[in-house]
């Protein structure tokens, strides 16, 4: 793993734990009765088979800070790097910035929340706006559909998720 990796890693998973813990405060002190809140600053693990805009992935780093109310409703934000690799082999990250509009608590515990994103494809100033994405996250890992392309589940290796 590169310096500049580790450190991209870094800034991401500290600005999870930044949302995770503003998700959490506004969840105690804020949200409604019933409301679900949704905290995160973790790491994945892709199996293989994911492949998004070209790149075959490995791992993620992410950050969610998002409340869920009941009437489907959401509010917050949710942040991943997708690493991998292109064709030729170069390394190559995918940054996703989005922002949550709506969600549901589902009965198996997991929750599903959805909005729109920028998409950084390649760090290379190729900027896509308006990319709808959906997360299903559990406290193990997550399932991330961006456009109309939907991922294999990741599975957390680092941090944590927290869904209450």
């Amino acid at each position: 793993m590169t310096k500049m990796t580790k450190m991209t890693k870094i800034k991401v998973v500290a600005f999870g734990a930044i949302l995770a813990a503003a998700a959490l405060s506004v969840s105690l002190h804020v949200s409604a009765a019933g409301d679900t809140g949704v905290a995160a600053a973790a790491g994945g693990l892709f199996p293989s088979g994911g492949v998004l805009y070209g790149v075959n992935l490995s791992t993620s780093t992410f950050g969610a800070g998002v409340i869920i109310g009941t009437s489907g409703t959401a509010e917050g934000s949710f942040e991943t790097i997708l690493a991998g690799t292109t064709a030729l082999g170069t390394a190559q990250n995918i940054t996703l910035e989005g922002n949550v509009q709506s969600g549901t608590a589902n009965t198996d515990g997991s929750v599903t929340f959805s909005g729109t994103s920028t998409v950084d494809t390649c760090s290379c100033g190729q900027v896509l706006t308006g990319v709808p994405f959906t997360v299903r996250m559990t406290t193990s890992g997550l399932t991330l559909v961006v456009g109309t392309t939907t991922l294999p589940t990741q599975t957390l290796t680092d941090g944590g998720i927290t869904l209450q």
